[in-house]
């Protein structure tokens, strides 16, 4: 089943070609977790920080079916 992941910021740049408006479609297995799916695209685990499926609040452990939109966010920091 495929999914769109979605990158926000510094985690577009493990992607050079990355086009933000429609992210990336990646075939998975259905019960994938989160954590499986951000080591097949070898995103570092330290460079995520939120994550969320279809709009909701997710986690590493969170399983994945396929046709789910997936967003990363990395850690945001300002002043």
């Amino acid at each position: 089943m495929a999914l769109q992941v979605l990158l926000a910021a510094t985690l577009r740049k493990y992607f050079p070609d990355y086009d933000h408006a429609a992210g990336l479609e990646v075939q998975i297995q259905p019960g994938t977790t989160v954590k499986e799916l951000a080591a097949r695209l070898n995103l570092p685990v330290a460079d995520i920080k939120l994550i969320m499926i279809n709009g909701r609040a997710g986690n590493w452990d969170t399983v994945l079916q396929g046709d789910e939109r997936v967003a990363l966010f990395p850690p945001v920091g300002g002043g």
